[in-house]
């Protein structure tokens, strides 16, 4: 048996095990492409409306006195989103404690919190295989082995592809469809291979991403072979009288906002007591870029601008590990590279089913 052979016996043998699992995963995949858009959506529609004769919003002490109100385990933050008559976030961590209305303080109700909850399980049902939305490690496995495997299906495939001829009307066959097939399998076939090399490269950036969320060696390795350092920020400390008062804070905001006309959240941490420095996360991007992220630390004792933090700042290993997880959506490249990973996903699902047919038609004639 010539390697060729053998690598498709691998190819076709690895692809039909994880067949269902690959399927799994690329239509959830698919399903969960726009998330990010959906969820805003959501979220834009259970915005509070302006109250009648209000026409400012709180002020920076008002929402910190609120604030008070929900006890944090971490330090207290809070975020703000460039859009009109947005919540303003009380964070405690990552975690979202309220969303307060910006004119009232009042808290609101959880924003699209149906829409939220479905992509919840879904994502969990895409990642672990799990259908009541917790964490599953047997399904991490699975899912993991499978995403593995995928990647050998792609690389294998991309070498059985070659043509044995290399020359322009071999390849051309290999890449054009021909719109008229003599049969369901001969159309089966060239489906399979046209838009498997088409989405070959997409697919692999996909499968080689998600092994990192699947097992922990993956980052591991990473951490080990690359620099985990990143320049660092000062740290607040506590001061005996305030060297600003919360209309200073919101000059920082002001600053913040006027030299990133395009910003769309930032986040800052408070405190009760008087402190040297507040730090600032400034977004301005989708949420899912963080080359577009920076962190800026005032001096409360001169209001100025003493340190920053923007991506190229970050140690390669934290870079490299934002770029795996946005580049695995598709997110770190906007809405481009969203679609072409939704695309990617709905044609792993066609590969998945003529990949099927092709090997049962094989069995089928095998057996007569």
């Amino acid at each position: 048996m010539n390697i060729k052979k053998t690598f498709f016996w691998l190819h076709l043998v690895l692809g039909c095990s994880a067949a269902i699992f690959i399927f799994l995963m690329s239509i959830t995949g698919l399903a969960l492409t726009y998330e990010r858009q959906i969820i805003k959506f959501a979220e834009q529609k259970d915005y509070p409306v302006k109250p009648d004769g209000i026409e400012e919003p709180l002020s920076i002490e008002k929402i910190k006195n609120i604030s008070q109100n929900y006890p944090t385990e971490k330090q207290t933050s809070l975020k703000f989103i460039n859009e009109i008559d947005a919540p303003i976030q009380i964070k405690d961590g990552r975690k979202t404690l309220a969303y307060l209305n910006p004119y009232t303080g009042e808290k609101i109700t959880e924003l699209g919190d149906g829409t939220k909850s479905f992509f919840k399980h879904l994502r969990a049902f895409h990642r672990w295989l799990s259908l009541d939305g917790k964490f599953s490690s047997q399904g991490r496995w699975v899912n993991g082995i499978s995403n593995v495997i995928f990647i050998f299906i792609i690389v294998s495939g991309i070498y059985l592809w070659l043509p044995k001829r290399f020359n322009r009307r071999a390849f051309k066959q290999k890449l054009t469809l021909t719109g008229s097939y003599p049969s369901s399998k001969a159309r089966d076939y060239q489906w399979h291979n046209v838009f498997g090399i088409y989405m070959a490269p997409a697919l692999f950036v996909i499968a080689f991403t998600a092994i990192f969320f699947s097992f922990k060696w993956p980052g591991q390795v990473l951490k080990e072979n690359v620099s985990t350092i990143s320049k660092t920020l000062p740290k607040p400390t506590k001061v005996a009288t305030p060297h600003f008062s919360h209309d200073v804070i919101e000059h920082q905001l002001m600053v913040i906002k006027e030299s990133n006309l395009e910003w769309k959240s930032i986040q800052f941490g408070i405190s009760d007591e008087p402190v040297s420095i507040h730090t600032y996360q400034i977004d301005n991007g989708n949420g899912a870029e963080p080359h577009k992220r920076h962190t800026a630390v005032f001096d409360n004792a001169t209001g100025k601008i003493i340190a920053t933090q923007d991506f190229d700042s970050l140690s390669e290993y934290s870079q490299l590990r934002s770029i795996i997880r946005f580049l695995h959506t598709g997110e770190i490249l906007g809405i481009i590279g969203q679609t072409i990973a939704g695309l990617a996903s709905l044609l792993a699902c066609l590969l998945a089913y003529t990949g099927i047919t092709l090997s049962w038609r094989r069995y089928k004639a095998s057996t007569r």
